[in-house]
């Protein structure tokens, strides 16, 4: 196996990109038209009295530490301007760089990428200068690497030097700046770089984010159809190896997360990946692009405790690092989780094994593109996290494909199913035979999990359809459908009524209708509106079966469950008053086809009716009879008169004194026996109470967990403050409110419009 291995390195080397890690040149000088917000055009070559005039309103660049940002001059000294200060007034700008930007796409080996830039900042480096050496930070979304441009000022020293893979390039601007030249250079995010320490003048330079844009081509395979025909029996002969967990072959650079795809790989990465993904094709494998992500937390060491005492800090890359290293490792693993958009389904987020890498290189022995730190917390000491994504391609073998999926998460296992969907006369794929396993294996316990509330599950529905088989329906999908039910569009129901034997779901209905899920009867209320529109003849007997039961689906929620809202404000609440409104007005409509039928309107009242409280008549009945027509309405409608009668009959009136009840209460009986009399008094409005900050604290603690009418503050004009207490009319007023509300409702359904 180990010489497999080797060997599918050496042919992966003999692909090579047309480009490097970094690219330079030199330009002869076009005027941008640089205009400076409070200096005007700066004149080319910049002359050194208006570089100062430049310094005067700009910053020093910052350097990430921690959470703070900090001017350190023992990591980098450098002046900065924003990118909203400049402007370009010469025309002729934009074709000089577009002309930059094409020797960019060149030199980097990516002419089939569409890219543009993006102005991030002026940077001056006076003499004295430096940054030490750092990586970028992917400051925007597709962001791959930088273009620098150097502007015509005389300077030495300053030099450029930037390193990848063991490789070093030095970039010396002085030369061609101080000579009425522009040079330029452009390098990928993730090579570590330096400005060594200016010995003269001024280095003033543009930089720009070079931005990938998505609508690039795919590399054609003809100049490499040699090695995809070797690399193809390559794998094919170490497919034993491979058949038990998927391999990672790593490709040579790390990416971010965010800007991960096929079109964003690096110098020789892309047509390496486009080898392995055009081989594994031929082999019999799966093969996907994918990061593999290695994670390291050790202990922080080497770092200043000012900037690190309680603070936590995700950075990207070194640049915003604090400086500090890792010491003795705690924790280390492998994953793959994220997974660029290719030609098939993932498998979602995997383990990996260092037995399952199949690489040149040691992971973790680099510089990571993401790091973390975490300073004092408690008794534990100072952590540093490290986050590596290495590009690879993914690759596990289609004959132990549906095992691998067996174990893959819910979701993943969708994907798939709507992939062979997609590709069903695939006979390659096996994608009816393989569908049919992925609905089979699905478990009733994973089914009931709360976070797959949201998951779409209507492919079930379109599969059934396309399969065409009653009898697997029976046999393998009725736990399947009813633990999904809510979550297969109302359309795809209807299909699947329509086109089998509609009577094969009526358990599959009342299942789901003992569940006492709101959500669920629902979905079985709107199925059965929409049903009422299509109305064919083979689903007549379902339809009028499953109407009749609404009163039983009724019975078995709450639907005047609502917390009252004068003391809540919770999503759900809100939520759930929206559910009942819906299942309500489909009532409504749905009993059209009962109204001559006594017993089930007599049955659906009483279940409406059951319970009545102030928020569900108020805001959800009272609402929706004001807006539906019928006889059921009309029935709901004399119910809200009745009630809000019998709630308006007394005006409510304010206390007659200060004389309040004792909260009935068990627990604080010392704190409210020091308040008893204060309570039961029917002069005293006011009670302070002149102590201890935690005597204090004891008090409010105890009084907010009951409900009395108490104004609480805190008077700080002496030591120790003063908690005083004020009686309130607030439940009157609450009162008063309510029977205001509740008035205006009742005259609007005794005379609506």
């Amino acid at each position: 196996m180990e010489k497999i291995r080797r060997r599918v390195f050496e042919l992966l080397k003999m692909i090579q990109g047309n480009g490097s890690f970094e690219t330079s040149g030199i330009k002869n000088i076009t005027s941008p038209g640089l205009h400076i917000k409070g200096i005007g055009e700066i004149g080319f070559p910049i002359p050194p009295v208006q570089i100062r005039e430049i310094i005067q309103i700009s910053k020093k660049a910052p350097f990430g530490k921690g959470r703070k940002t900090i001017t350190d001059t023992a990591v980098r000294s450098a002046w900065e301007l924003n990118a909203e200060h400049l402007s370009f007034k010469n025309e002729e700008w934009k074709g000089f760089m577009g002309q930059i930007v094409e020797k960019v796409r060149t030199g980097l080996g990516i002419e089939n990428t569409s890219i543009a830039v993006s102005l991030y900042k002026l940077l001056i480096y006076e003499e004295g200068d430096f940054f030490l050496p750092h990586k970028d930070s992917e400051k925007e979304l597709g962001m791959f690497g930088t273009l620098i441009i150097g502007l015509p000022s005389s300077h030495t020293g300053g030099e450029l030097v930037i390193r990848f893979d063991e490789k070093e390039k030095i970039i010396d601007f002085s030369s061609p700046a101080s000579n009425y030249k522009i040079p330029y250079v452009a390098f990928f995010a993730d090579c570590d770089h330096e400005i060594k320490p200016i010995t003269s003048g001024y280095r003033v330079s543009l930089v720009y984010n070079l931005i990938q844009s998505p609508d690039s081509q795919r590399l054609g395979q003809s100049e490499m159809s040699s090695q995809v025909r070797e690399m193809t029996e390559l794998l094919k002969s170490m497919s034993n190896f491979v058949a038990n967990q998927p391999k990672a072959v790593l490709l040579e650079h790390q990416y971010t997360p965010a800007n991960f795809s096929l079109n964003s790989l690096k110098q020789h990465d892309r047509p390496r990946a486009e080898l392995l993904l055009e081989a594994a094709k031929g082999a019999g494998y799966f093969a996907e692009l994918g990061l593999v992500t290695h994670y390291k937390m050790g202990a922080l060491e080497d770092v200043d405790y000012e900037y690190n005492y309680r603070n936590r800090s995700r950075n990207k890359h070194a640049e915003n690092s604090s400086g500090g290293v890792m010491g003795e490792v705690y924790e280390e693993y492998t994953t793959v989780e994220h997974w660029s958009n290719g030609e098939i389904p993932v498998l979602g987020t995997i383990d990996i094994g260092k037995e399952d890498l199949i690489t040149d290189f040691e992971i973790g022995g680099d510089k990571p593109i993401e790091e973390e730190e975490e300073g004092f917390t408690g008794n534990a000491g100072m952590t540093m996290e490290y986050w590596y994504h290495y590009g690879a391609i993914i690759l596990w073998h289609q004959s132990k494909h549906l095992e691998l999926l067996s174990l893959a998460a819910l979701p993943v296992r969708l994907n798939w199913l709507e992939y062979y969907y997609q590709n069903w006369d695939n006979l390659e794929l096996n994608s009816i035979k393989h569908s049919k396993y992925i609905v089979a294996q699905f478990t009733e316990t994973e089914l009931t999990e709360r976070h797959l509330f949201l998951t779409d599950f209507s492919i079930v529905a379109n599969f059934l359809l396309k399969l065409n088989d009653e009898k697997f329906i029976l046999d393998h999908c009725k736990t399947l459908l009813s633990a999904v039910f809510k979550n297969i569009h109302v359309n795809n129901w209807i299909e699947l009524l329509q086109y089998f034997d509609c009577n094969i779901f009526t358990c599959i209905f009342e299942r789901v209708a003992c569940k006492s899920d709101i959500g669920s009867v629902n979905h079985i209320l709107e199925i059965l509106k929409a049903l009422s529109f299509v109305f064919p003849q083979s689903v007549e007997d379902f339809f009028q079966y499953h109407v009749n039961y609404i009163p039983t689906y009724l019975d078995t929620i709450e639907l005047s469950k609502l917390k009252e809202e004068y003391k809540y404000a919770e999503d759900d609440n809100v939520a759930r008053k929206g559910t009942v409104t819906a299942i309500l007005k489909k009532v409504i409509d749905l009993s059209h086809y009962k109204e001559k039928d006594a017993n089930w309107m007599k049955n659906t009242v009483g279940v409406i009716a059951k319970s009545l409280s102030r928020n569900y008549v108020n805001s959800v009945l009272a609402v929706i009879v004001s807006n539906e027509k019928g006889v059921l309405a009309e029935a709901i409608r004399q119910i809200c008169i009745s009630n809000l009668t019998d709630r308006t009959a007394v005006k409510p009136t304010p206390e007659p004194d200060w004389r309040r009840d004792m909260p009935d209460t068990k627990n604080d009986r010392e704190i409210w026996s020091i308040l008893k009399s204060f309570i039961e008094s029917a002069d005293t409005q006011v009670f302070e109470y002149r102590k201890a900050q935690s005597y204090r604290s004891e008090m409010e603690s105890a009084i907010s967990r009951v409900t009395i009418d108490f104004k609480i503050e805190t008077i700080k004009k002496s030591s120790p403050h003063v908690l005083r207490i004020t009686k309130t009319q607030a439940a009157y007023e609450r009162a008063l409110k309510h029977w205001k509300e509740d008035m205006t409702i009742l005259q609007t359904l005794r005379y609506p419009g």
